[in-house]
């Protein structure tokens, strides 16, 4: 037996050990009743509309990555893109230790287009990279209004302009195919970032915050670097860990910073399902459905 036999079952109980031990240390910090009677206390109504918001982005994000499909001759319809995202993430979430949901998606397109594996994979990984500058501007932003006040922070703001300077620049010189598409992407990963802010306010306004949303949005966008960072299973444990060590330093009630945190994952959980249907019934993945 050989390293590539068991790499994946290895780093699967990895970062399984590593999602536990998170868990536990920040349940071990926090008064769970006071936990539970948030969570039984949230609206209805705003979650609901917080779902609705959240399922939306999701839709953006594969309307995204349909752009850098595009760019390499890979023409989707979107039904059948949005179909794929859905898939993706079902495979992300519920089948983290096996095949991915990048990996999926790559492997299906390779297989019912003439597309080469690589394009596919650039695609994907140019999808992220896109978002995470997004991520990053948001954060220069929201760190120049939180609670936490810091001298001299407004220099920041000289990166946003030079991060996308760099970016277009390097698309340009290496990656030609992308940069008809650098405007739209990037315009669509600001917008979405911004969307996934609305869910997160629609959350705390349903469980009864009514001011300090600026401290809340600013530890939910540094919980999207943790989140992306492949260490536990499904991101689960590094939010959380996040908010903890946030609510030390900022005007945030912990409590209601692991309930985000939960009511988030349980959204990303039941969109993920819709996934699941593609699973039971490939043959609904229709060409140009």
């Amino acid at each position: 037996m050989n390293w590539k036999q068991i790499e994946k079952p290895v780093k699967f109980i990895l970062k399984l050990g590593i999602t536990f031990l998170a868990l536990f240390f920040v349940f071990r910090n926090i008064d769970t009743r006071v936990l539970l009677t948030t969570i039984k206390e949230a609206d209805l109504m705003w979650m609901t509309a917080a779902f609705l918001v959240f399922f939306a982005s999701k839709y953006v994000e594969a309307v995204r990555l349909n752009y850098f499909f595009k760019a390499k001759k890979l023409v989707l319809s979107q039904g059948l893109n949005f179909k794929l995202y859905l898939l993706g993430m079902f495979y992300n979430l519920f089948f983290p230790g096996g095949i991915g949901g990048d990996s999926y998606k790559a492997y299906w397109l390779n297989r019912h287009y003439s597309i080469e594996l690589k394009s596919v994979i650039s695609s994907l990984i140019f999808n992220r990279v896109n978002g995470l500058i997004a991520l990053c501007v948001l954060i220069v932003l929201s760190v120049q209004i939180i609670s936490f006040q810091q001298p001299n922070v407004i220099w920041l703001l000289t990166g946003i302009p030079l991060a996308y300077i760099a970016y277009i620049a390097v698309i340009r010189r290496f990656f030609e195919d992308y940069s008809q598409s650098i405007i739209i992407t990037s315009i669509i990963s600001l917008m979405l970032q911004v969307m996934q802010l609305m869910t997160i306010h629609l959350i705390l306004i349903g469980l009864g915050i009514v001011d300090g949303f600026e401290d809340y949005w600013f530890i939910y966008l540094i919980s999207g670097i943790a989140f992306i960072i492949p260490v536990t299973v499904g991101g689960v444990g590094s939010r959380e860990v996040v908010f903890f060590y946030g609510s030390q330093l900022l005007q945030i009630d912990l409590s209601v910073a692991i309930t985000l945190s939960l009511i988030l994952y349980c959204m990303r959980a039941l969109v993920s399902l819709f996934g699941a249907y593609y699973v039971l019934a490939p043959e609904k993945l229709k060409l140009n459905s």
